[in-house]
């Protein structure tokens, strides 16, 4: 062959050159389609080359380069122009909206971080557009349906994207993988309400549907627990305040605590008291003993994303059948455990879900038959105000501010002890020379 006759295939903005000179789409056309394709096939009977085409095409889609092959299947300006107006509002708008932190435009990693690792990874620059068109439907313009269509086509991109090329979390992918959870939990969040607010889609109350879903997310978030702990910056990444969390009580926690012992009380009264079959007590006492061993790990309030989607993965299948069939006492339980999730930091995208998931949730045991247990859940809030009022006059009069069984073996407060979704401690006491995971041993080093 004589030199320099050679054809590369090379490509070009809106397509490879080949394509366009013969005039054929389809081998331009996203992932996300191609990957609907093979989830709606069984994959078992799929040849093998061509899911290598798939994950072939998902490792180029790595480079930010690759993005213009997203540009096939709609009109490039427009692509281009819709795009450029979801990054400006992001970059400009949108990035401290979802920030964790007590001063949330002091967070880099959505000033920073996010931005940055957009322009290597595909599935986080199309998490970032979705966020960004969610926050424009939270502002309710006049176009909302607009960017709510946005919004949907962006998240159903990156998770198609996402789950080619991030197989299993390694020491190269932890952190894109880790941000993109935080991503995909804002969109989870939120959706219902842009559904309902905008397409006027009624949202149904299934309590038990979202704790399956945060199930899955919890055991996928111990995948990439001992990457963050490993990281120099780890409190930056959780979006924590140092100071806060070492300095943190656990006032606000002691009313759903007395609740607690209360309802294991009550419980224990046996099926003649209650009305509850003893299987389905032993059940609630799990679910209980769970929401303590929750709590009391709080630094003084859910304050990081694991906090929010731990407790579900510590109830028991047998806890989410009783939920999913409304019984009281589950729905009583989902009552304390949002009641504690009120205490988080009060994000547009978070506290919709948990003020629906109370309101519907009272509503439901309001409109149900009178049990013993509904005349105790009645009497509980009184109670516990009282109770309430009496620990706060023993705090201010130097009294102890934390019940004994809240306590280590060593009488310190336990607040601040990261759990894992098996409910065991984050690598006890012996991980990392003796440091914990958010401990105040361990973040102090970080604060100085």
């Amino acid at each position: 062959m004589p030199k320099g006759s050679r054809q590369y295939h090379g490509k070009t903005k809106n397509g490879c050159r080949q394509c366009k000179k013969r005039r054929v789409k389809e081998y331009c056309s996203y992932l996300g389609l191609l990957a609907d394709t093979l989830n709606r096939d069984n994959e078992g009977d799929k040849p093998n080359d061509a899911m290598s085409m798939v994950r072939r095409a998902a490792t180029v889609a790595a480079h930010a380069s690759s993005r213009d092959s997203l540009s096939a299947s709609l009109p490039a300006e427009r692509l281009r122009a819709d795009e450029a107006e979801l990054k400006h509002h992001f970059l400009n708008q949108a990035w401290f909206t979802f920030s964790l932190r007590g001063d949330p435009r002091r967070c880099d990693v959505w000033s920073r971080w996010v931005p940055q690792l957009a322009t290597r990874n595909v599935f986080i620059h199309q998490s970032m557009l979705s966020i960004a068109a969610l926050h424009l439907c939270y502002l309710e313009p006049p176009d909302a349906k607009r960017y709510y269509s946005m919004a949907c086509q962006h998240a159903i991109q990156a998770s198609n994207y996402f789950r080619l090329a991030v197989p299993q979390v390694t020491e190269e992918n932890w952190l894109a993988t880790f941000v993109f959870s935080m991503c995909n939990g804002i969109f989870g969040y939120y959706r219902p309400f842009a559904d309902e607010k905008i397409m006027g889609q009624p949202v149904a109350f299934e309590p038990a549907k979202a704790l399956v879903v945060m199930r899955v997310a919890a055991r996928f978030s111990d995948t990439v627990t001992p990457h963050v702990f490993k990281s120099p910056i780890r409190d930056r990444l959780a979006q924590v305040d140092v100071k806060e969390w070492i300095d943190s009580n656990d006032t606000l926690l002691r009313p759903s605590l007395l609740k607690i012992a209360k309802f294991k009380e009550f419980v224990s009264l046996g099926p003649e008291s209650t009305g509850i079959r003893a299987e389905d007590a032993k059940v609630y006492v799990g679910a209980l003993g769970a929401l303590k061993s929750w709590i009391t790990s709080l630094p003084g309030r859910p304050r990081i994303w694991k906090h929010f989607i731990l407790w579900p993965s510590l109830v028991s299948e047998e806890y989410l059948s009783l939920l999913r069939l409304k019984e009281p006492v589950s729905l009583m339980l989902f009552v304390l455990w949002i009641e504690v999730m009120f205490l988080a930091p009060r994000r547009w995208y978070l506290m919709h879900w948990y003020d629906r998931g109370h309101g519907s949730a009272l509503q439901e045991l309001a409109r149900q038959t009178r049990t013993p247990a509904h005349h105790f859940w009645e009497t509980l809030t009184d109670d516990s105000q009282s109770d309430t009022n009496t620990e706060e006059s023993d705090a201010s009069d130097g009294g102890p501010s934390t019940p004994s069984d809240v306590r280590s073996d060593d009488g310190g407060r336990r607040g601040g002890v990261l759990l894992l979704s098996t409910g065991e401690e984050f690598g006890g006491n012996k991980t990392c020379d003796g440091v914990n995971f958010f401990g105040s041993q361990g973040m102090a080093q970080e604060a100085r």
